[in-house]
């Protein structure tokens, strides 16, 4: 019930906000009862935080399986990985009610997102950065930190900038072949970028 209550709670404060969110509504769509937010977080601030917290560890989740899986001592390949990882899950049916809350919360400078992406993302920052420096020793940790930001940037913005994508594309919906193709140019700018460097 705990993660079903997180689920619906996500695509509800995706779309209302948490000022427009109602517990009453989420736990009716949870086919529950009010008394298990309560139980499980204590009310809606606490269900608000572990929605938030759900986000952040899955999108680590997404990352950190594949840079294991990515061939190591090839730090461009690695992030190559990471990246393909991340684009293919923003592409993906479950980042959809994600990338809403997402958005809202990118907005509010003391979003509790903040702390949980501090947590478990910003670990993966600073490795990718490392990497990135050490192709060009001639950047500064700043530089190297805000290339890391730019390019997953790309993998993330193929769900947040949806409908922009599909305009340009001249696309209705992103199909399978159009997400290979996004997935095979979002990795040849990557290393584009990555192995000028070396």
């Amino acid at each position: 019930m705990r993660e079903r209550l997180i689920s619906v709670a996500i695509q509800q404060f995706g779309e209302h906000g948490f000022a427009g969110a109602s517990t009453r509504d989420i736990a009716a769509a949870a086919d529950t009862t009010m008394s298990n937010i309560t139980y499980h977080f204590g009310g809606k601030d606490g269900l608000y935080r572990a929605a938030a917290e759900a986000l952040v560890t899955r999108f680590w989740e997404v990352a950190q399986a594949a840079q294991a899986a990515a061939p190591q001592g090839d730090p461009v390949g690695e992030l190559c990985a990471v990246l393909r990882a991340i684009g293919a899950f923003m592409l993906g049916d479950e980042a959809a009610p994600a990338s809403c809350f997402v958005s809202r919360e990118q907005q509010n400078p003391a979003s509790p997102m903040r702390e949980f992406f501090c947590r478990d993302f910003l670990p993966l920052s600073r490795s990718h950065a490392a990497n990135i420096r050490a192709l060009d020793p001639a950047l500064t940790q700043e530089e190297a930190v805000a290339t890391f930001f730019y390019l997953v940037s790309m993998a993330i913005s193929l769900r947040s900038s949806r409908m922009s994508l599909c305009t340009v594309m001249e696309v209705d919906d992103i199909e399978e072949p159009m997400k290979a193709l996004l997935l095979d140019r979002l990795e040849a700018i990557a290393r584009m970028v990555l192995e000028a460097k070396r």
